[in-house]
């Protein structure tokens, strides 16, 4: 059988690249997903296999209408090239009504011997996939969202499905199949999971739908490198099909009805167990199943598009049955595909200019910065008006890169601080539509500089704050100022964690510290920041990370990290406001000379679970070494007092927490067996609690002594780096 180039590269970068290592790959999630709700769910392996002997046992192919399917596609980004085009959307639906309706360019490759007589046996599902024009609520729509959500993009799960987490909701499952496209998927097994989808004999609610890597949805773009038929297995799943190396009762190689275990298909001949070889006298088998419609000893039907074959090219005529008759049996695919909704979604309308659309994926940024914007206005427009306000062009902004006020998708530099609101008019010259956004670009000012203290005395709020950037994806509590609980004054940044439940993260983001006046041959800089958390029950393990960035936002690195007990481990039963005593004070100093730029920011980001509230306040950046202790005018610390180093032993960065009665300077060293000093840092400790981060990866593998001492009194602990 020949490959194409596309075929053979696809297969070795997807398959033998990831095999190198590991001897089976189990790039599909679905098998995961249906041993999840067998154990959750203990008759679910009874409801799936009546669905499945309905559908299989239902009239035979080819005698149907075709079928119209509504289809809505989730794109889950990161501002990059994860936030697909339009036309790659639509190339993976190509791809998909090929395969479907036998349409595709490889049937021929399609074996018809003797030990294969496969082609005859090959189905067509008549069917159509297409776009929804017409949303749930009776708009006009391209079948596109696309939701920014960095955190839901990558190893997403079905998380991404909400957009209480900051994703993208389900439309109906009775009028639109739902597609969520991300960048990478969640897999707690070897190998790289590409796709999973959940099968239609049990109600899976808001979670039905198929989750897929951007890297194989269709041909071009992202997935260049791709067959596009990773959608087409998943789909096959998602209408009713099951792996055709599934089990029978008496093994993988069954013997009894084919009609009623295994994949519930008689022209699919069973085959062992998945595998990715295109060897056209592969035969794992050698049984022959009750009712088998060859009668003999069949070949392994390496070309099926439910198996994990790289030269897939068909359904069998049984599976394209089970997928029809599921179109009849099960309730809500069968309104999906009635006249009514057909109508109602708008799929078979011609194209006609409807709405203007529009987005910029850097919404906060830094003076001198240029936003690109992109025009997504449906369907077909011809001309585009862009406007921005307020200021003038040529003073506050300007069209850059050889665009214009009329370009399609302008790019615009931001030259001084403040709030701008963008508005799009697009017309077909017939219809025209504006859409406006208010105070979508975020300008930052930059007279901050090191050293840098927020207590937040100076805000009542953070509504249009041009110094901090308040993140709510759930649309629910958020950080706020609070007046009453401050670390050092009265006020400080709080999220009302308590009440909120599971599943709630919310971001406080700095304006740009200029850290580019710290010499990175004789200086370091220290972050530090007082917090206050209780859980509310034990079991609670919630999340605090803080992220920097030397860009303005554009990248960022997590470097910093606590949860569970490292955050707090008491516990408080209702809503919980701070003592003096009850706040911990954080040093990093992992702000390495790579982030020494005019463009720095910090990102605090706290994951909740339904625990108590969190409070943040005195957020120091400060530069030093052992000669400014002077300058510093701190007082000397009388006691050091819990003093631990976790984790010991060390692959990365450690822990080392200790409290002191009274502010002061701390110098932290790290000392080798010759009592060496190699590492040494200056820590502003504050009264109570401190915990300081410090990266190991400088240091070789061996036993150290961490040595802290405040001028009157030292204490020594050992530290194992791996």
């Amino acid at each position: 059988m020949a490959f194409t180039m596309k075929r053979s590269i696809v297969f070795i970068s997807i398959v033998f690249s990831s095999l190198w290592t590991l001897a089976q790959q189990n790039w599909c999630g679905t098998d995961l997903i249906q041993q999840r709700l067998k154990e959750t769910h203990p008759e679910y392996a009874l409801t799936l296999h009546k669905g499945m002997s309905k559908a299989a046992s239902g009239s035979s192919a080819g005698n149907k209408a075709i079928l119209y399917i509504p289809v809505v596609v989730h794109i889950i980004h990161d501002n990059g090239i994860g936030n697909i085009s339009e036309e790659q959307v639509y190339d993976a639906l190509r791809v998909l009504n090929e395969d479907y309706n036998r349409l595709n360019s490889d049937t021929s490759e399609t074996r018809n011997t003797a030990g294969a007589p496969f082609r005859s046996i090959a189905g067509d599902m008549k069917v159509q996939f297409k776009l929804a024009k017409i949303d749930p609520n009776g708009n006009c729509t391209n079948g596109i969202v696309r939701v920014n959500a960095p955190e839901l993009t990558y190893n997403a799960d079905d998380a991404c499905k909400y957009s209480s987490n900051g994703g993208s909701d389900q439309w109906p499952m009775d009028r639109y199949l739902n597609i969520w496209v991300v960048n990478s998927i969640s897999n707690d097994g070897p190998g790289m999971i590409l796709g999973y989808a959940y099968l239609p004999y049990w109600p899976n609610g808001e979670n039905y739908g198929i989750l897929i890597r951007n890297d194989t949805f269709g041909t071009i773009g992202t997935a260049a490198f791709s067959d596009g038929r990773t959608m087409t297995h998943e789909m096959g799943h998602l209408l009713g099909l099951q792996h055709i190396f599934d089990e029978g009762p008496s093994g993988a190689c069954h013997d009894t009805d084919c009609s009623s275990n295994g994949d519930y298909c008689c022209d699919t001949p069973p085959q062992a167990e998945a595998n990715w070889s295109c060897s056209m006298v592969w035969n794992s088998c050698s049984l022959i199943p009750q009712n088998d419609d060859f009668g003999f000893d069949a070949l392994d039907q390496i070309e099926n598009y439910m198996s994990y074959n790289a030269c897939q090219n068909m359904f069998s005529m049984d599976q394209v049955s089970i997928m029809q008759n599921n179109f009849i049996d099960i309730d809500f695919l069968a309104n999906m595909v009635t006249a009514a909704n057909v109508t109602s979604t708008g799929i078979n309308q011609s194209d006609v200019f409807c709405k203007a659309e529009f987005d910029a994926f850097k919404r906060q940024i830094c003076a001198g910065e240029t936003v690109p914007f992109y025009d997504y206005s449906f369907n077909a427009p011809n001309a585009w008006t862009w406007n921005i306000s307020p200021g003038s062009e040529g003073t506050d902004w300007m069209f850059v890169n050889g665009t214009t006020a009329g370009s399609q998708n302008p790019e615009v530099q931001f030259l001084t601080q403040g709030f701008y609101s963008i508005s799009l008019t697009a017309s077909d010259g017939v219809n025209s539509d504006t859409e406006v956004k208010t105070n979508m670009i975020a300008v930052f000012p930059s007279y901050f500089s090191v050293p840098f203290w927020e207590g937040f005395e100076n805000y009542t709020t953070f509504n249009n704050n041009p110094n901090w950037v308040v993140v709510n994806p759930g649309e629910n509590n958020k950080f706020s100022v609070f007046d009453g609980a401050g670390s050092s004054g009265e006020r400080s940044a709080r999220l009302v964690n308590y009440g909120q439940g599971g599943n709630n993260w919310d971001e406080l983001i700095s304006a740009p510290i200029d850290l580019s006046v710290v010499d990175p041959d004789t200086e370091n800089v220290t972050l530090s920041f007082r917090y206050a958390y209780r859980k509310r029950i034990s079991s609670n393990d919630e999340w605090l990370k803080v992220f920097i960035s030397a860009d303005c936002g554009d990248n960022w690195v997590q470097r910093k990290t606590l949860h569970g007990n490292q955050l707090s481990s008491q516990t408080f039963p209702s809503s919980w406001i701070p003592e003096l005593s009850d706040w911990v004070t954080v040093h990093m100093i992992n702000v390495t000379s790579g982030y020494f730029s005019e463009n720095f920011r910090m990102r605090f980001r706290f994951e909740g679970e339904n625990g108590n509230n969190f409070y943040l306040d005195d957020i120091n950046l400060y530069k030093g070494d052992p000669s400014d202790i002077l300058i510093l005018g701190l007082t000397e610390i009388q006691d050091i007092a819990d003093f631990s180093v976790y984790p010991n032993p060390t692959e990365g960065d450690v822990e080392i927490s200790f409290a002191v009665a009274e502010v002061g300077i701390t110098v932290l060293e790290v000392l080798d067996l010759a009592g060496k000093t190699v590492k040494k840092e200056i820590i502003q400790a504050a009264q109570g609690t401190n915990l300081v981060l410090m990266e190991t990866n400088a240091l070789a593998k061996g036993i150290y002594n961490i040595r802290l001492s405040n001028g009157s009194s030292a204490q020594m602990k050992p530290l194992v780096v791996r």
